[in-house]
């Protein structure tokens, strides 16, 4: 595996100090910490990653009676409890137990206490106090449209591993990407409403998928693909190359010539080649998919090219681009 695959497949772990639970010492501060916005609007306290359970711990007060609820402390049974309408649960920190509709349900996650807090994991809001929730980098995000956003992710595949049947692909390169894994319940799709396999995911396609909640807090962070759907592709057997564009020059022809140095993503492709850009040359961003033109390529630029198999036998080969993806310069 190349050094653009290692980096862009592999998981970055934060290191983070797990709260302790109910009736231990005051627990340290973690050293994750996120930002948390309810409907828009952004609460003081902050959630915080729990490292020994992978999931994301939430602060149930100004959580809860941001979205209306009312929040009161059992003093006999040591929980937190909550009411909205018809919806009553509580949280019991270091118990995975919570109430819902005189159910007692699990959500392979338990509450902590925290400076004289409770917190809860993610999912208590979303499957217990029926609110959408998402989190994206250090931003956690609750309730509304907004949370629905973060779920989703639009651009370019820049990176596709099958490992002992797993498929994960990489969308939008390093900096605006994400490394979505995808499983038997991921649903691929075109927009046509073709179903697709995983291994029908290619470099270069332009997808829309939606993703699970909770990411990792890696670079470029990690989480389970729900759906996928192709909106275009490229020619089969498309080959790829990462890395920086060393010269951009105007060919004899009136095109423009660029040759970029990195490393190459798919078999048979180089780590240095030259590249023809055409008015036929697909360019455009990680930042949002956004269409761009010839002109905002730039020496130095960090860019995902993919062209066409046809190349010359020079050193390095000359060949046309069929797509080039521009990470942004900040």
């Amino acid at each position: 595996m190349n050094k653009i695959q290692t980096l862009t497949m592999t998981f970055l772990t934060v290191a983070v100090l797990t709260a302790n639970g109910a009736g231990a010492a005051a627990a340290p501060e973690p050293v994750r910490s996120l930002s948390v916005q309810v409907n828009g609007k952004a609460i003081q306290q902050q959630a915080m990653f729990d490292h020994q359970q992978q999931t994301v711990l939430v602060p149930l007060r100004p959580v809860a009676e941001s979205l209306g609820f009312a929040v009161t402390w059992n003093e006999s049974r040591n929980v937190a409890e909550i009411q909205k309408g018809t919806i009553w649960s509580y949280a019991k920190a270091g118990e995975d137990g919570y109430p819902d509709a005189n159910v007692m349900k699990k959500l392979g996650a338990k509450p902590r206490l925290l400076n004289g807090s409770t917190y809860v994991p993610l999912a208590f809001v979303r499957d217990i106090m029926k609110t959408p929730v998402a989190v994206s980098g250090d931003d956690v995000t609750v309730g509304g449209a907004a949370a629905d956003d973060h779920l989703k992710k639009a651009g370019t595949i820049t990176g596709v591993r099958s490992d002992n049947g797993t498929v994960a692909i990489h969308v939008n390169g390093i900096w605006r990407g994400v490394v979505l894994y995808v499983s038997a319940d991921t649903e691929i799709v075109t927009e046509d409403g073709k179903v697709l396999k995983p291994e029908d995911l290619k470099l270069g396609m332009e997808v829309e998928a939606t993703h699970a909640e909770v990411m990792t807090m890696s670079l470029p962070p990690q989480t389970a693909a729900k759906r996928i759907v192709v909106k275009n592709s490229l020619p089969d057997r498309v080959l790829g190359t990462a890395g920086e564009l060393q010269s951009v020059t105007d060919d004899s022809d009136g095109t423009l010539r660029v040759e970029l140095k990195g490393e190459r993503l798919s078999e048979h492709a180089f780590d240095t080649v030259v590249l023809r850009v055409t008015d036929q040359t697909e360019i455009v961003s990680t930042d949002g998919n956004t269409l761009l033109s010839p002109k905002d390529l730039k020496q130095g630029a960090r860019v995902y090219a993919f062209y066409s198999p046809m190349l010359t036998k020079s050193l390095p080969p000359i060949g046309a681009a069929e797509k080039i993806v521009v990470e942004p310069s900040e």
